[in-house]
């Protein structure tokens, strides 16, 4: 029973406990609700300001973008305006342009001013008439302005040739007329011009097959000729090659005219004179060989002793001769 008692008196207490925490909670969240709801109230009240900010910048906003477009549309109009001015400015241009060409060219010379300066001698002239169309298509009014400011600080003079439409009338009525004589006088020729057409082109085609037969011989002649040139020049080599190694050794190398000296020497000295006209050492060494033979044979058939008196007087002589030499070369 003291037990039950005690935990009894721990339950009341822990209900007293909680209900003291419980009303402590209570007041704090009244506090955070009366919080909460003044936040709310100057939230609202500084939202409110915000918006009516908003609703006046935005009704400024609206009278700015409706003073804009007053302006965008007036702007707009004075662009037209003036596109609708340089329109004129160049139709009138190209008017005046077309009435000063078409005009006598004795009137041009005095007063149209790209004729100026030139001879009398001029007679035809041909010309386009175009509207300024590169400063429609750009739509630049800058460039429009200053193109306009350039020819109005220095018009052009006002001078026209013809000044009634009858003038007009009368010269396009002319030149009805003289196109007319042309298509008729065209119409006349076409047959013969067309005749005269077909004649070229059988004449053309007659050429081309001319030119091409002739071509082909051309073409024969310069293969021929590079042939000759490459034989030529086969030729050629073969040539210096025969005449700078086989030739040159066997008729004016250093060895061979040592020789052919030394062969006319001998000549001379047995013949007593160098005949002339000899082509080759052929003719003079044969005749060495032949008189050489002769020699031996002679020389066989003489007595023994003979030969060695001979040759010692031969000997004496040589060494008679080496003496002299010795002697004139210490004199010297």
């Amino acid at each position: 029973i003291g037990y039950r008692r005690d935990l009894i008196m721990k339950i009341e207490e822990s209900i007293v406990e909680e209900s003291i925490e419980h009303d402590h909670i209570i007041e704090n969240l009244k506090q955070h609700i009366k919080n909460f709801q003044k936040f709310l109230t100057e939230d609202y009240k500084k939202a409110c300001a915000k918006v009516a900010k908003t609703e006046k910048v935005y009704a400024e906003l609206v009278a700015k973008n409706s003073e804009f477009l007053v302006y965008v549309s007036t702007l707009t109009i004075l662009n037209n305006i003036l596109f609708k001015l340089d329109a004129i400015r160049s139709v009138l241009k190209m008017y005046r342009f077309y009435l000063v060409f078409v005009a006598p060219l004795s009137w041009r010379q005095q007063h149209d001013e790209t004729l100026r300066g030139k001879v009398q001698s001029i007679q035809f002239e041909s010309g386009q008439f175009a509207t300024d169309n590169d400063l429609v298509e750009t739509l630049d009014i800058d460039k429009m302005v200053e193109a306009a400011r350039n020819e109005l600080r220095n018009p052009l003079p006002a001078r026209l040739y013809f000044k009634r439409p009858d003038q007009m009338i009368y010269l396009f009525r002319t030149m009805e007329l003289q196109s007319r004589e042309y298509l008729t006088q065209l119409s006349k020729t076409d047959a013969p011009f067309r005749l005269l057409q077909e004649r070229i082109k059988q004449l053309k085609q007659a050429t081309k097959q001319e030119l091409d037969y002739f071509q082909y011989y051309i073409d024969s002649i310069n293969n021929e000729i590079s042939r000759e040139t490459y034989n030529e020049a086969h030729l050629q080599e073969k040539f210096f090659r025969i005449l700078n190694e086989t030739f040159y050794d066997s008729v004016a190398s250093p060895t061979t005219l040592k020789l052919k000296i030394c062969i006319e020497y001998v000549y001379e000295q047995v013949f007593g004179k160098c005949e002339e006209g000899h082509q080759s050492l052929q003719d003079p060494m044969k005749i060495l060989e032949v008189m050489y033979e002769d020699y031996n044979l002679r020389l066989d058939s003489l007595d023994f002793k003979i030969v060695n008196q001979a040759r010692s007087d031969f000997f004496a002589q040589d060494l008679r001769m080496m003496q002299n030499a010795f002697k004139a070369e210490r004199e010297l």
